[in-house]
């Protein structure tokens, strides 16, 4: 009784255990996945936004010195040999957009030679024209020469570094990016360019002031060699411009993850270390097709120019919120286990007799349907077979009743005959009734041992010599020698004799019928084929059904039961195989049926 009752306790609690832990782990990982998902798309967000804030700062610069370099001023400074005036307009016009923008350390116009013309500085956010004698020849310097040999329109850039003075770095460090553009006299000729030095500590600035919500801030802006251009630690940053620093690149820190940033435009994995979100930032070159980017201040493709926004979130960080959630988790778990438990318990008395009662009306109501759906069908083919050959001979009885009584004998033989045939498929019937009854009653004594399956087969041809004789059939037997299989011999013979009937009844004059074996993938397989009339599709589907069970003339009219290839399906399964058929209508009918070893 207490075995008993831990079984059905054990078959309830592990249920509910399995579906608590379920429960509670799937509850986890949707919320882990959940708030995963969530850091996903906002370091993706994050970035995106930081590469757009850093794309619209350089669309505002290049928008500036379009709008310079379109002014008639730049035109009116060549037109003339005493153009101080024009030159004077120059300069107030670069100091007011110098001084309103304090974004520009220098704006510059210098002419086809390399002599700055005017040049305005910013220093202090206070903006002041260079004197005159102050200017400075910039032929030498790549920005000019590399502008001065552009058409109209396009526009030069210069790598993102520090400002150097004196060649020695400018202190306190000033990135810098330098934009510009040709300009032309009155003519369309080309007489000199206008250069404006953007101060990139604003763009730097901007694009770190939309901050992270979610995590610390980890935001890097790497050159196209990985040297931050912004990094967290500072120490980090410029790493190219100092020859002790050659080295602090983020691809001797994260090589592997380099492999991957470099070569790809945009995207997002996580390894050991954390997670990466990156993005290429091709400064503007989708927007503007005229704009022309060069690297180390060398003119070359817009592909070559470009800075990688990239944003790292260690491990540690990344999961930190998972640990208390994931905690609360595991005492509500600890929690429901054990009530689980309690209640299983108390259930297990009481259900386990009500299920052990439960288990007997189960199992007989499974027997007594099977009974029904035996009996239906058993009286199914009662209903429609049996009726016809009865009223085929009560009619015929009733005629030659007629015959005798009125002295008459011109038919009697005619229907002796018909009443014969009749008695005689009524009995076939009758038989087949019996043995497929008792096979589903399984009063049938069910013996398989070895037998020789020629043996079966030469017998039914014995049989049915005669009858193929007079259609003047060819029965070819192709069955390899000692060809022996562990069957019920009698059920195995019926199977044959059955098949080979159908054949010799559906098959015309001077047709064959070939019984065949062969042994595949450890079952014997035989086959009956005929070159008769074939079977319909729709009929080919009825073959095998009980409920649809049916039969058909032969081609001399032979009669039929319709019940010889159902207890032919009964049998074959008894012995734990299968049977199917394959015909076309006019291309004869091949039966298949299987034998597995024991």
């Amino acid at each position: 009784m207490h075995k008993q009752i831990y079984r059905t306790f054990f078959r309830i609690f592990i249920p509910l255990f399995i579906l608590f832990s379920g429960v509670v782990f799937s509850v986890r990982k949707i919320q882990d996945d959940s708030e995963k998902q969530i850091s996903l798309s906002s370091e993706q967000f994050e970035i995106n936004q930081k590469s757009e804030i850093i794309h619209r700062d350089l669309n505002f610069i290049i928008g500036d010195l379009q709008i310079m370099a379109a002014m008639n001023l730049f035109r009116d400074v060549w037109r003339e040999e005493d153009n101080s005036a024009v030159k004077q307009n120059i300069s107030s016009l670069f100091r007011k957009i110098s001084r309103e923008r304090q974004l520009y350390d220098q704006i510059r116009l210098i002419d086809s030679e390399g002599d700055e013309l005017v040049r305005v500085n910013l220093n202090d956010s206070v903006a002041w024209v260079v004197a005159e004698k102050d200017l400075q020849n910039k032929r030498q310097r790549p920005y000019f020469s590399n502008t001065f040999n552009l058409k109209r329109g396009e526009i030069y850039v210069s790598p993102f570094d520090l400002n150097i003075e004196n060649d020695t770095i400018e202190i306190p460090l000033k990135p810098m990016l330098r934009f510009a553009t040709p300009v032309f006299g009155e003519k369309g000729e080309k007489k000199g360019v206008l250069v404006i030095n953007y101060l990139g500590e604003h763009m730097l600035r901007n694009s770190e002031a939309f901050g992270n919500r979610h995590f610390n801030e980890h935001f890097m802006l790497l050159n196209k060699d990985s040297y931050w251009l912004r990094a967290p630690n500072s120490e980090l940053e410029w790493g190219f411009m100092f020859d002790d620093k050659k080295t602090e690149n983020f691809q001797y820190y994260y090589p592997e993850e380099w492999k991957i940033i470099s070569t790809q435009t945009s995207g997002q994995f996580e390894n050991e270390r954390g997670l990466f979100t990156f993005n290429t930032i091709y400064a503007l070159e989708n927007n503007n097709p005229e704009i022309v980017w060069s690297e180390q201040e060398a003119f070359q493709a817009t592909q070559d120019y470009y800075w990688k926004a990239v944003s790292f979130v260690p491990q540690a960080e990344l999961y930190k919120s998972q640990k208390a959630r994931n905690f609360q988790l595991l005492i509500v778990y600890m929690l429901l286990v054990a009530l689980s438990g309690w209640g299983a318990w108390v259930l297990a008395r009481s259900i386990n007799r009500r299920k052990l009662a439960e288990q007997k009306i189960k199992n007989n109501l499974i027997k007594l349907q099977e009974l029904n759906a035996a009996k239906d069908r058993f009286f199914s083919i009662i209903a429609h077979d049996l009726r016809s050959p009865f009223n085929t001979m009560l009619g015929f009885g009733e005629m030659l009743k007629e015959e005798v009584d009125n002295g008459k004998t011109e038919h009697v033989r005619e229907y002796t005959h018909y009443l014969y045939s009749g008695i005689l498929k009524t009995y076939n019937l009758l038989s087949e009734l019996l043995d497929w009854a008792n096979l589903q009653r399984q009063k049938v004594a069910f013996e398989p041992k070895i037998i020789d399956a020629e043996s079966c087969v030469d017998e039914t041809f014995q049989i049915l010599e005669l009858s193929a004789q007079n259609k003047k059939l060819t029965l070819v037997k192709l069955i390899p020698e000692n060809t022996e299989l562990t069957a019920d011999r009698n059920m195995f013979c019926t199977i044959v004799r059955n098949l080979l009937s159908n054949a010799v009844k559906f098959t015309s004059e001077g047709g064959t019928i070939t019984f065949s074996a062969k042994f595949v993938n450890g079952e014997h397989v035989f086959t009956v084929a005929d070159t008769g009339v074939g079977i319909s599709p729709e009929n080919l589907e009825r073959l095998f059904k009980v409920d649809e069970s049916f039969s058909t003339a032969g081609t001399n009219e032979e009669s039929g039961t319709g019940l010889g290839l159902i207890l032919c399906k009964e049998l074959v399964e008894k012995h734990g195989g299968v049977i199917w058929a394959e015909s076309e209508t006019g291309k004869g009918a091949e039966f298949h049926f299987t034998i597995p070893l024991p």
